[in-house]
């Protein structure tokens, strides 16, 4: 069995190689619906629980056009625009819930999906950019954590204490924060 040190190790070079798609990186020619989701799946496989998981569906992007989380395709083909909106609301949706990423692409990217001026591709770089750079600030933070775990179970003198420490430090941050995101886009 490893050990919560190699555990952590693995999960920072796991960490450091994610990355979400750059504007760039997708193409600027309408995809059919099999054809986005197997680019999305295919650039974001480091994200997958399992490897054989999917990550976008065809029901999906279904549901989320119903639901109008995502414009509807023209004559089923898709824009890079609704590629990028695509990625969001795959990370949007582990957090929140339909009508709070609603709320949440109100702000700016509804707005800017229709645009012809890159004012989407440029505010999705954005988010982009905040992934690169919060990347050494969330590894350093992981770091202090399990050491802060370590002394906080160290009367336990148990590895899957220290480890359940770390795991709930985090598990609590992320509802915290959850928590916040929900009362402010309430409050719009």
């Amino acid at each position: 069995m490893e050990t919560n040190i190699e555990i952590i190790n693995d999960m920072i070079k796991h960490f450091e190689k994610l990355d979400i798609v750059k504007s760039e990186d997708i193409p600027d020619i309408t995809l059919y619906m099999d054809q986005m989701t197997s680019f999305i799946d295919e650039k974001l496989k480091g994200f997958k629980k399992e490897e054989d998981d999917k990550l976008l569906t065809k029901t999906m992007i279904n549901n989320y056009t119903k639901n109008k989380l995502l414009p509807p395709s023209d004559k089923k083909k898709y824009t890079k625009h609704h590629v990028m909106l695509l990625i969001l609301i795959y990370f949007y949706k582990n957090v929140l819930s339909f009508s709070d990423i609603k709320s949440l692409c109100n702000l700016s990217i509804y707005e800017s999906f229709e645009r012809e001026d890159g004012s989407l591709s440029k505010l999705y770089d954005i988010l982009v950019s905040i992934e690169a750079d919060k990347k050494d600030e969330i590894i350093s933070d992981l770091k202090n954590r399990l050491e802060s775990a370590k002394e906080k179970a160290r009367d336990f003198n148990s590895e899957n204490v220290e480890l359940f420490t770390f795991l709930s430090d985090i598990v609590l941050e992320v509802y915290f924060k959850q928590h916040l995101i929900e009362y402010i886009l309430n409050k719009i």
